[in-house]
């Protein structure tokens, strides 16, 4: 019988899986060769860094015996105050002993020439050493150790490296430069001695990239491993070390160099390490995970074997059928006589089959219920939307009328046109007068909040200055603070950095926000409002108003901050169709438009109310919207 590719082949798709294993195979083993090249180099790296560091110590070690070698020198030739070369060259001569790394130490005179030596005594014909960089730092900078670039001896014709220290007596005055000449040799003997790992080699340069000493059986180590030009590109103070090449993976060149430069001296270690040694570990880390591969391989394709002639045709069946009843057709007669876990599997496709029947006529049902619930939820807005038109058409025409009562009013109540004999009609004008401000005011507070329910209202943010809001609002309020005896007391922060809001809804909220606490305040009291930044860090910041009625601070500023995060993460306020409730609750209108109006803000706020009756009105607005003098405005 002739396969087709909808048909199930045992030949075909065990050729295929073979194929598929062999690539994932390949795939696997590159990724395996790649990650042990990637975690050698890692290991390698660190061991190399382990290895500068032990170098860089050996050598701070060394510098420091210097250092304290010329430090005791010098002192010693501070007490003698007649310094006679003759003792001067005795006690150098003291401190040059073959067992020590130091070859020769001399003595420098004020006039930068070499008059004594440990090898020589005092010398008939001075020296002279001005042109030396070493000399001239000791000069310039005295009681601090200068190292200079290598140089070769003239009697032993050995190499080494001239350490200088500039002296001054008690006065300050410069009386001369000590030198010390470290052996190169000994100096690298010790630091080799100190090499642990095979086929690393090391030298050591110094800033100016002088060869300072090297170990390692490439007489152009340095040359042949780190090219100059990259060294002197490198920010040692950014990356005071870090690898300047590996070897290549795929084409096997290379080495692994490493450099390490010296926080305390001026000079730098270099590393290498011979690609050899790295190759023979590599190799043998990479034959047993290969192995283990390989025998991974072996068992996938026989484990796949068996899959397919037990699972896979069945399956294949069982789809064919799933497929069916997906597209919602009738269950198809279930395949007999498989493994008991198929037929349990078709037992389960048969139920599955029912289910899907039934949640069919199940979102028939939710689909009908969603259409109703969308058509009542269109329904509401339109209401909502019509009771807020309504309210706003209604305070609007009641303007002109209210105007209208005041403006007489006023006429009476100053008799405008002649006087009023009777008191009581003159009270009673006054009366009208004070309720129809009130009842206009009220008026003007629902129009806004009807405004705000139909999205209406338009901030135009910009930076305010909140002393000058604060005054604004206080105006307003200074007729009723002196009927009823109260004051405000404001505390403001220094510096006041200015807040990004709508200027006359800010001015409009701390009214409405006073006004509130003025009608909770205790007889001939104060209130207390204070403005501020509250922060915990850069990041989180906060700029609260608070007013308590009591006349007393409420709230440090750690607990400002707690409040304004706990609030920070209570749902936001959002203002909904209550406008006819708040009129039949008889609740204070203004209160409800400036929740209204901070929430626009994105803004928080709190009303606690104490047992004696006063009130707290926390008030919060986000970090972003704070601008001291010295940011810019967005």
């Amino acid at each position: 019988m002739r396969s087709t590719w909808a048909q199930p082949s045992l030949s075909r798709d065990f050729a295929l899986l073979s194929a598929a294993i062999l690539f994932v195979l390949s795939i696997i083993s590159t990724v395996v060769t790649f990650t042990t090249y990637a975690a050698h180099s890692t290991q390698l790296t660190g061991e190399m860094e382990k290895e500068s560091v032990r170098v860089e110590s050996a050598l701070n070690a060394e510098m420091e015996n210097a250092s304290y070698t010329l430090t005791s020198l010098g002192k010693q030739i501070v007490l003698d105050p007649d310094r006679n070369l003759i003792k001067l060259a005795q006690i150098l001569k003291s401190f040059d002993s073959k067992d020590y790394i130091y070859s020769i130490l001399s003595w420098v005179n004020p006039d930068q020439l070499l008059v004594v030596s440990s090898n020589k005594g005092v010398l008939e014909k001075p020296i002279d050493i001005s042109d030396r960089d070493y000399v001239k730092k000791s000069f310039a900078d005295p009681w601090k150790m200068a190292i200079g670039r290598p140089i070769e001896g003239r009697v032993s014709g050995r190499w080494v490296i001239p350490v200088s220290m500039g002296i001054t007596d008690y006065t300050g005055k410069f009386i001369g430069t000590i030198m010390i000449s470290i052996d190169i040799n000994m100096l690298t003997e010790r630091i080799s001695n100190l090499v642990k790992r095979d086929g690393l080699s090391f030298a050591i340069l110094s800033k100016t990239m002088i060869p300072l000493a090297q170990v390692s059986d490439d007489k152009d180590f340095v040359a042949n491993n780190f090219p100059l030009q990259k060294l002197v590109n490198v920010n040692f103070s950014k990356n005071p070390s870090g690898l300047v090449s590996q070897v290549n993976m795929f084409w096997n060149t290379g080495n692994y160099t490493f450099y390490r430069a010296s926080a305390n001296y001026p000079y730098i270690v270099l590393l290498g390490y011979d690609p050899r040694y790295s190759d023979q570990t590599v190799r043998g880390l990479l034959w047993w995970r290969l192995l283990q591969v390989m025998a991974m391989a072996v068992f996938f394709v026989a484990f796949l074997w068996i899959v397919r002639v037990r699972m896979i045709k069945p399956v294949i069946e069982m789809t064919s059928i799933a497929t069916s009843v997906a597209k919602g057709e009738a269950c198809a007669i279930l395949p007999r006589g498989g493994p008991v876990e198929i037929e349990g599997l078709a037992l389960q496709i048969r139920k599955i089959s029912e289910y899907i029947e039934e949640t069919k006529r199940i979102q028939d049902e939710l689909r009908n219920k969603m259409f109703m619930l969308k058509k009542a939820k269109e329904q509401a807005d339109i209401d909502r939307r019509s009771q807020s038109e309504f309210l706003a058409y209604v305070c609007q025409e009641m303007r002109t009328p209210l105007n209208n009562i005041i403006g007489g009013a006023q006429v009476m109540k100053d008799q405008l046109y002649g006087p009023m004999e009777n008191r009581k009609y003159r009270q009673y004008a006054a009366d009208i007068y004070t309720t129809g401000n009130i009842l206009i005011d009220s008026t003007q507070d629902l129009l806004t909040l009807a405004k705000a329910e139909m999205d209406y209202i338009e901030l135009v943010e910009k930076p305010v200055e909140i002393a000058g809001s604060i005054n604004k609002a206080l105006r307003f309020l200074s007729d009723k603070m002196q009927v009823e005896k109260l004051g405000i007391k404001v505390q403001l922060q220094d510096p006041m950095p200015r807040l990004i809001a709508d200027e006359f809804r800010l001015q409009q909220i701390l009214m409405n926000l006073l006004l509130h606490a003025l009608s909770h305040a205790l007889p001939e009291s104060a209130i207390l409002l204070e403005a501020k930044v509250v922060s915990e860090s850069r990041d989180k910041t906060y700029f609260a108003f608070v007013i308590n009625s009591n006349g007393k601070p409420l709230y440090t500023n750690a607990e400002l901050f707690a409040l304004a995060e706990k609030l920070s993460q209570a749902p936001e306020y959002r203002p909904g169709s209550k406008v006819a409730e708040l009129l039949k609750e008889q609740t204070d209108v203004s209160l409800e438009l400036a929740k209204t109006l901070v929430a626009l803000h994105h803004g928080t706020i709190n009303i606690n109310k104490s047992t004696d009756g006063t009130i707290a009105i926390t008030l919060f607005f986000g970090g972003n919207r704070v601008r001291f003098a010295d940011t810019t405005d967005k």
